[in-house]
């Protein structure tokens, strides 16, 4: 009997002591959230984001891209001509852009080795695109080449800066 009571304390001071941890783990991921002048609040971006703990940053349309930590990895490609940073950024990227007769233009991103995987933007007049590279480590800019090209893409922006 007596054997039977100390099983239950030792299992019942487990789940406590597990209680506890998991809310300190909780407690520590929500500090390391980062908040913008919009008030909401991100985990980190770019290569700190890795082993933070939380959840990716998923941005969605309505959002001010120049508020969230993303922009500090975003380029700016159309309109317009590009900039030293934003070509630093399309490493192992084909860039090709077309524009329409409704003053639209058509951009194409491809990896400069899989002619088979592609993104593509239409950027009406007034929006803009930007290209989110926020591993650069996974570029070899002597080769022209982008190792991990899965987690760079494009956001296209209205005049206000807000994702569309």
């Amino acid at each position: 009997m007596i054997k039977n009571i100390v099983i239950v304390v030792l299992i019942l001071a487990a789940v406590v002591e597990g209680f506890f941890l998991f809310k300190h783990s909780s407690a520590s991921q929500q500090t390391a959230m980062t908040q913008t002048t919009s008030g909401k609040n991100f985990p980190p971006a770019g290569p700190n984001a890795r082993g933070h703990g939380g959840p990716p940053i998923m941005l969605s349309k309505g959002m001010n891209l120049k508020t969230s930590p993303i922009f500090k990895y975003a380029y700016q490609i159309a309109p317009g001509t590009l900039s030293d940073t934003a070509k630093k950024a399309l490493t192992g990227w084909k860039i090709a852009t077309t524009k329409k007769s409704d003053g639209s233009l058509t951009v194409s991103l491809t990896p400069t080795d899989s002619d088979d995987q592609s993104q593509q933007y239409i950027v009406k007049p007034g929006n803009s695109l930007y290209f989110i590279e926020q591993t650069p480590a996974d570029d070899k800019a002597g080769q022209d080449k982008d190792l991990n090209y899965r987690d760079d893409y494009g956001i296209i922006l209205d005049k206000n800066n807000n994702i569309q």
